[in-house]
């Protein structure tokens, strides 16, 4: 059916209702009261308010969905992606044509409809996106966005607590580690590596991240760092805008590989922190990004470096450090995992993910 059309208007509010722990009107009127009160330092309020925050409420959701309409709704031909081995994509993606799924924007940090946080907060709903993209292009697009986004809540449903469970629903027993200077340096985007810390300084500034982005952090942390995946799934929640639990949780299970018991035969778990997984994922951000515009946008540390060495500036000579005036260690820090050589767009087509047999396709940020 057609969306329900939004009420003329709200019933009156009760006089003088007082509920334990409201915040006072004249509190929440003002940002910075209201962030003091929730217990923020003046130097956290300070640089909260200095963002860009996008308009909240349903008017402005509903004028976002329409521009986006207007201007990608029938749009996208295919775009060539260099490298696509780390993506969960369809044969449609490099189809002749147009795809209807555009599968492309998955390899770039700017992501799609970019609707998610009006999603979470109840300011756009999911019907009324179906509705008003029923005659575009990229129709079929959005509705595969917005199914993930049902299938995360019915999957929240089935496991319950489970699904917040260490082991997580598929009771994997992994060594973990909470160790705070790992989980720090992750958090601040000081990991020294390139592409992860960009990521996350993207994150902390903007309450926002793209796909890829999201999911490639998160497997850095869990893989790379060792690092218990529930801290990172507290840490999304605390800075997302568009956050939701069942997506939150049942996307960091995923990436995680705690979301369903192992099937015989599959590899075993990466355990090891050899980052060879790592150095796929990395190498497919180079070849599709290969000035390092991304990184050089969030890490302004690297701004002036090389593009050979962009992604990679543990391999710069000491000569080209003090030519770009970045010395690796004291400008910024050295990769906390060590020096990586990261997988080439040659050898794209040999990763392991590229014959295996296809599974489930993840959700994208929208």
């Amino acid at each position: 059916r057609e969306p329900v059309p939004a009420p003329a208007r709200f019933p009156e509010a009760t006089e003088g209702l007082a509920l334990p722990g409201a915040i006072p009107a004249n509190v929440l009127a003002d940002d910075a009261a209201a962030l003091k009160r929730l217990g923020y330092s003046p130097e956290e309020i300070e640089d909260a308010l200095a963002q860009e925050l996008p308009l909240a409420g349903e008017a402005a959701a509903r004028a976002h969905f329409a521009k986006w309409l207007s201007d990608k709704g029938d749009s996208g031909d295919v775009v060539p992606m260099a490298a696509s081995w780390d993506l969960p994509v369809s044969d449609t993606a490099n189809a002749d044509g147009h795809d209807p799924l555009q599968w492309a924007n998955l390899s770039r940090p700017d992501g799609w409809t970019k609707v998610s946080h009006y999603l979470a907060l109840g300011c756009i709903s999911a019907r009324e996106m179906y509705s008003r993209s029923l005659d575009r292009k990229n129709h079929t697009g959005v509705v595969h966005r917005l199914l993930w986004r049902e299938w995360h809540r019915l999957n929240a449903i089935h496991w319950g607590r489970r699904l917040f469970w260490l082991q997580g629903p598929g009771r994997i027993e992994r060594p973990w580690t909470s160790e705070p200077s790992l989980v720090e340096a992750w958090k601040l985007g000081k990991t020294g590596v390139p592409y992860i810390d960009a990521c996350m300084r993207e994150l902390r500034q903007t309450g926002w991240l793209a796909y890829k982005g999201r999911k490639t952090a998160g497997h850095f942390l869990v893989f790379d760092l060792g690092v218990d995946w529930r801290v990172g799934a507290y840490h999304y929640e605390e800075v997302l805008l568009d956050y939701d639990v069942a997506m939150n949780y049942g996307n960091w299970v995923t990436v995680a590989k705690v979301d369903k018991p192992r099937s015989w035969g599959e590899a075993p778990e990466d355990t090891a922190l050899d980052h060879t997984d790592l150095t796929w994922k990395l190498g497919a951000e180079r070849a599709n990004d290969p000035a390092g515009a991304y990184i050089r946008r969030w890490v302004p540390e690297l701004k002036e470096v090389d593009d050979r060495f962009v992604h990679t500036p543990w391999e710069m000579s000491a000569e080209d450090m003090q030519r770009c005036g970045c010395v690796v260690g004291e400008r910024y820090p050295q990769p906390i995992t060590g020096a990586l050589t990261l997988v080439t767009e040659a050898l794209g087509d040999s990763h392991p993910g590229a014959v295996e047999a296809p599974g489930k396709v993840e959700a994208p940020a929208a």
